[in-house]
């Protein structure tokens, strides 16, 4: 998960805990005297384009320093706060009556407090597989509750799987089957939802001043598209050329909007895309060539099916994205290699995800890796 131009410390483990991730981009910023463009303990307030032509807009940027607000004029904008941080929780009926603890996975800590609880937990992605598995060793009892395909892995003696939550009632939760269980605890495992505050309708600027605005960005919603907001839960982006540039305002750039990717050589090859693009050695297509790539790209996602808050979900197509990136914008592609390893370690904990953490993996060059484990043949189930 590194950047391409600086490697973790290669005595951790692959799989490490948060705090040496915290470190590492510590010692990024350093290294590369990042620290010194950085202003800390400031709130963006609003963003919002300069009236004039929008192919080049310049921006308005208000923000908040201890209390101060600041008032500031960009040449583009760079929309970086990732989609990690505001939970989506979908409505069942009879939330409100449900007597048990409700939580979502982003306030997930310590399996320990779980201790002899019936908990349902509602996803099957990667939270809602790694959260189960902890807390096989101290709750009585575990569902998962999904509505993909089969998981073809053992799960441990008291873990089960189930259909979807469909509703809810003051001791139990009805499942898509019709079966009620009782549980006191639910776990919601249903990712998060983009959430831009700063492009509301809050205030503006006039004549360099500060004033209240009833307007707000215009989100370039492609016409007769029935589309909801992005921080409802249910919307998607603005439409984006590469999934980064918005089509209608190529001065501001989505980066890291992409889902179920590795983040950061993705959104390194994002950032060198949208400088290349911003200094001019990136040319972009016309206007409405952009918008007509957004618009197949959302018809071609509707009629397969998939929800909206999908679109931007990559998954193992990440690796041919980052390369069409590298390639349109001429700079050095990401290694070979970690398309690989990914895929490795994907197969590895879809069959085993109570032990996939034990592998070790060491990058020999772009093209290969080796892996080394400390699992004994009775891991193997």
């Amino acid at each position: 998960m590194e950047f391409p131009d600086f490697s973790f410390n290669p005595s951790l483990p692959s799989f490490i805990h948060h705090s040496e991730v915290l470190k590492y981009l510590e010692e990024y910023t350093d290294k590369f005297s990042i620290r010194p463009c950085i202003k800390f303990n400031t709130c963006v307030v609003s963003v919002y384009p300069v009236p004039g032509n929008q192919e080049r807009a310049s921006w308005w940027v208000v923000s908040t320093t201890h209390g101060e607000e600041v008032v500031e004029k960009f040449d583009a904008v760079m929309v970086c706060v990732g989609h990690y941080s505001h939970p989506y929780i979908p409505d069942i009926e009879g939330m409100k009556d449900f007597q048990g603890q409700v939580l979502h996975s982003h306030f997930y800590r310590f399996p320990e407090v779980f201790s002899s609880r019936s908990v349902v937990l509602l996803g099957s992605g990667p939270s809602g597989v790694d959260i189960a598995m902890e807390l096989s060793a101290h709750a009585k009892h575990v569902i998962l509750s999904h509505r993909g395909p089969p998981l073809n892995w053992s799960p441990p003696e008291n873990v089960s799987m189930a259909p979807p939550v469909i509703r809810a009632a003051h001791d139990g939760l009805i499942f898509e089957n019709g079966i009620k269980v009782e549980a006191d605890t639910l776990i919601f495992c249903t990712g998060y939802k983009y959430h831009y505050p700063f492009f509301l309708p809050r205030t503006g600027i006039s004549n360099g001043q500060v004033m209240e605005r009833k307007d707000v960005l215009d989100w370039g919603f492609l016409d007769g598209e029935d589309i909801e907001n992005p921080d409802q839960g249910k919307g998607h982006l603005p439409p984006l050329y590469k999934r980064l540039i918005h089509a209608r305002y190529p001065t501001l750039g989505f980066i890291g909007a992409c889902k179920i990717v590795i983040p950061f050589p993705l959104v390194h090859c994002q950032a060198q895309f949208f400088l290349e693009v911003l200094e001019g050695k990136c040319p972009l297509p016309p206007t409405e060539q952009m918008l007509s790539e957004s618009r197949k790209e959302l018809v071609e996602h509707r009629r397969a099916g998939l929800p909206l808050k999908y679109l931007h979900r990559l998954g193992e197509k990440q690796w041919e994205y980052a390369q069409s990136l590298a390639d349109t914008a001429s700079f050095q592609p990401l290694a070979p290699v970690l398309a690989k390893l990914y895929e490795a370690t994907r197969e590895f904990r879809n069959s085993n995800p109570l032990m996939y953490r034990k592998l070790n993996f060491t990058i020999l060059d772009r093209e290969d890796f080796e892996m080394r484990t400390d699992l004994k043949d009775e891991d193997y189930v």
